[in-house]
């Protein structure tokens, strides 16, 4: 997200919401400031009280060279990926320099550490009941204050898939997010508290991932959304924006090479001479294209291989996946799902055909790789 937007502005009159209630803890390392005289406090304080922003931030990409520099460019280099590692400058660096660090600051009655992340509102106008999904989320990186009633945040952004310049794409899961090397100071009234967000490897196939369902060792990975709280926020994939302005790779897979969609599920194939995991809206979209195919060729609405009718599953199990094509539809369905304890179960793994008059076949569920069934 470019954020040319203000987080909101300090009240001059009382102390502000999000600001600590008492004195946040001091960091004893590294070295504190030299401590301001009364005189020079009141200079400071008056000075922040002025400003709509007080501090602004630069960034540039790692540089040795920078960095022997008369020791202005600081360097961050814990920032969810190494590759996120970016040198920086906070201005104006005399006034932020004679603020003391801390390890914390209090929101109310929550104390929130360095290195936790945050959700942060954009303005005083927002309403009292904090909507998390609209909220920004960030990465506390420092904590600097003058006093209990000016205290700064400098912090990463975590964004929305849909705020930065790419989009959303058919693969972001509802809550995931995209961490960057962005930063900006923030004045702590604007934070809203503490907000859990997880790191996903999408690459551990763990077993708290998966689950058998046939005898071939055919495994299916459970929505994401199944092994978190409802609302819990993850991440997988960073940006550098402060740098190359690319994103880190993600795994594609199935035959339409794509990532995976961490609210949907996807099958591996049992083969061990396979192991492809595929999307299963991928197997019911290639089903649904071969029953049309197949009845586009021989003038017929049906296609021609069917297995006798079973109710249970076409008519009070939900599919976990769904495709047209022409007049055909095709319901993908996995033996004992959905898991749901209020929901009727699958007795067995199989596609439905339905064409426009309502007519239905059966196919198996196979590979769409090797063409191996999965029992």
């Amino acid at each position: 997200m470019v954020r040319t937007k203000q987080t909101a502005r300090r009240k001059s009159n009382g102390t502000p919401k999000a600001a600590p209630t008492k004195e946040p803890e001091p960091v004893k390392s590294p070295t504190q400031p030299t401590e301001l005289s009364d005189a020079d406090r009141a200079k400071i304080k008056s000075w922040l009280d002025k400003q709509e922003k007080p501090f602004g931030l630069a960034t540039a990409p790692v540089s040795k060279k920078r960095k022997r520099n008369s020791g202005v460019w600081q360097t961050q280099t814990d920032l969810f990926e190494d590759r996120l590692s970016v040198q920086y400058e906070v201005r104006p660096r005399d006034k932020w320099e004679c603020l003391r660090r801390y390890k914390k600051f209090t929101v109310g009655s929550e104390s929130i550490a360095v290195g936790q992340y945050i959700l942060v509102k954009h303005d005083e106008s927002e309403d009292a009941k904090i909507d998390v999904a609209s909220q920004w989320k960030a990465k506390v990186l420092e904590v600097r204050a003058l006093d209990s009633e000016h205290v700064y945040i400098r912090v990463a952004w975590l964004n929305r898939p849909e705020d930065l310049p790419s989009g959303r794409k058919a693969y972001h899961g509802k809550n995931e997010l995209i961490p960057t090397n962005q930063m900006d100071v923030i004045d702590a009234m604007a934070v809203n508290g503490s907000v859990e967000i997880s790191y996903w490897d999408e690459k551990d196939d763990d077993s708290h991932l998966m689950t058998e369902v046939s005898s071939v060792q055919c495994f299916f990975r459970r929505q994401w959304k199944a092994n978190r709280a409802q609302d819990q926020y993850f991440w997988r994939q960073t940006l550098d924006y402060a740098n190359t302005k690319t994103y880190s790779e993600l795994r594609s897979i199935c035959i339409d090479e794509t990532p995976q969609n961490p609210d949907e599920m996807i099958l591996q194939c049992g083969s061990t001479e396979c192991k492809k995991w595929q999307h299963v809206k991928c197997i019911a979209e290639t089903a649904v294209q071969s029953a049309a195919d197949a009845a586009s060729k021989s003038k017929k609405t049906t296609p021609k291989k069917a297995r006798p009718k079973n109710i249970s599953i076409a008519a009070a199990s939900a599919a976990l996946a769904k495709a047209e094509k022409s007049s055909f539809t095709a319901e993908l369905f996995i033996k004992g799902l959905p898991a749901g304890a209020d929901q009727k179960q699958a007795e067995k793994s199989e596609i439905v055909i339905i064409s426009l008059d309502g007519e239905q076949s059966w196919r198996d569920v196979s590979c769409l790789f090797c063409g191996k069934e999965i029992e």
